[in-house]
């Protein structure tokens, strides 16, 4: 039914999802057999269990002590639409499209043309999409919770997730304003905050911190102080490195610091967004006097889900590119594409829609600091 012509088309759309330098928020979310469903809302039950040693009793014949059922919470979380759409008119197929020559010297293969329109648009809505899940993702390491907005930043979806705020405290002295000269254990440097709240952490989530993602004002007054320029090893995992090196989507190793019970992995990232409709104004991804304060990646239960989209197909012309029913991008991301036709404006209509939610399960074991 097609040209040879729409095989190049087809690898094109399969290849847009990927972007580079971003994303590495959302990598700590991660995806399961379980993750991809077709429900309309997301059971989470949270066990609340502490450190508990056991206790003895006076010899065998008295029997055994009795525990009791654990105590959970159930909470039902909706999930986010997201319904995105490129118009491809017939009477647009004329106009020159980006790579094209200006001259047209043989025979247009109309429907590879209007197929490389459709993929496109797909490609920039795909694109889109996960830089909303990477904002998600940024808005529960630095808040605890998720903020969505429609078009004319409407607020359309909150989800508040309980999170204790113990986990989110602001610095009693901002870190631009400490000592450069003092010593971790002085209460004036940036370790002493960072051990405060990985104490917390380690209270409430039964872990320990080892990983440190920084704005980038916050690290420049971190790496102000004369005990962390000096403590500050480059050779990350005794690779050697002198310089920051581009570890996963755009992260930043930074290097490490022991200090106490801890090892800390510092992280920058410097990735950012534009708001829907606003293409001139950027914002950075973690905000540059935010600290987050993560886990071993081993230790977190951070999903990514996704949410079900009914599906009723009419117009099956454009299924071997975009598939015939809800596409998984890698096993990471899950969308659903469609093509379809509105007779009244002889135009093509592609569309994206998705329900992704990044769910922090592992409420407990994350933090962030405001340092300014």
């Amino acid at each position: 039914m097609f040209p040879n012509i729409l095989t190049k088309v087809i690898e094109l759309f399969n290849s847009q999802p990927d972007i580079t330098k971003m994303g590495f928020l959302s990598s700590f979310f991660v995806t399961s057999p379980e993750s991809f469903t077709d429900a309309e809302y997301c059971d989470l039950d949270e066990v609340y269990e502490g450190e508990e040693v056991a206790p003895t009793v006076t010899d065998l014949s008295t029997g055994a002590v009795v525990l009791f059922d654990e105590k959970f919470v159930n909470k039902q979380i909706p999930f986010p639409v997201y319904a995105l759409r490129k118009p491809a008119q017939i009477a647009k197929l004329m106009d020159r499209q980006p790579g094209e020559n200006a001259q047209v010297t043989t025979r247009v293969n109309w429907l590879a043309r209007l197929a490389r329109i459709l993929v496109n648009g797909m490609g920039r809505m795909t694109r889109m999409l996960r830089r909303s899940m990477e904002l998600q993702a940024a808005q529960v390491l630095q808040t605890g919770d998720i903020t969505l907005t429609d078009e004319k930043g409407k607020e359309t979806f909150r989800l508040g997730l309980a999170r204790k705020a113990s986990h989110f405290p602001t610095v009693t002295i901002p870190w631009s304003d400490l000592n450069t000269g003092s010593i971790p254990g002085s209460g004036g440097t940036p370790l002493d905050d960072l051990d405060a709240l990985a104490d917390v952490i380690r209270n409430d989530g039964l872990v320990d911190v080892t990983t440190v993602i920084m704005g980038d004002q916050a690290w420049k007054d971190f790496i102000r102080n004369d005990w962390v320029r000096e403590n500050l090893k480059k050779d990350v995992l005794n690779m050697g490195a002198l310089n920051p090196q581009i570890v996963n989507l755009g992260g930043k190793r930074q290097g490490y610091i022991d200090y106490g019970a801890y090892r800390y992995l510092f992280y920058t990232y410097n990735a950012r967004y534009n708001p829907f409709g606003d293409k001139e104004t950027k914002y950075k991804f973690i905000d540059p006097n935010k600290v987050i304060l993560l886990p071993d990646v081993s230790d977190l239960d951070f999903r990514r889900v996704f949410g079900g989209i009914p599906t009723v197909r009419t117009n099956t012309t454009f299924d071997q590119i975009f598939g015939t029913d809800k596409t998984q991008i890698g096993g990471e991301y899950d969308i659903r594409p469609r093509v379809f036709w509105s007779e009244d404006e002889e135009t093509f209509i592609g569309e994206i829609k998705s329900r992704p939610l990044m769910l922090p399960v592992s409420i407990n074991r994350f933090g962030c600091l405001t340092v300014a």
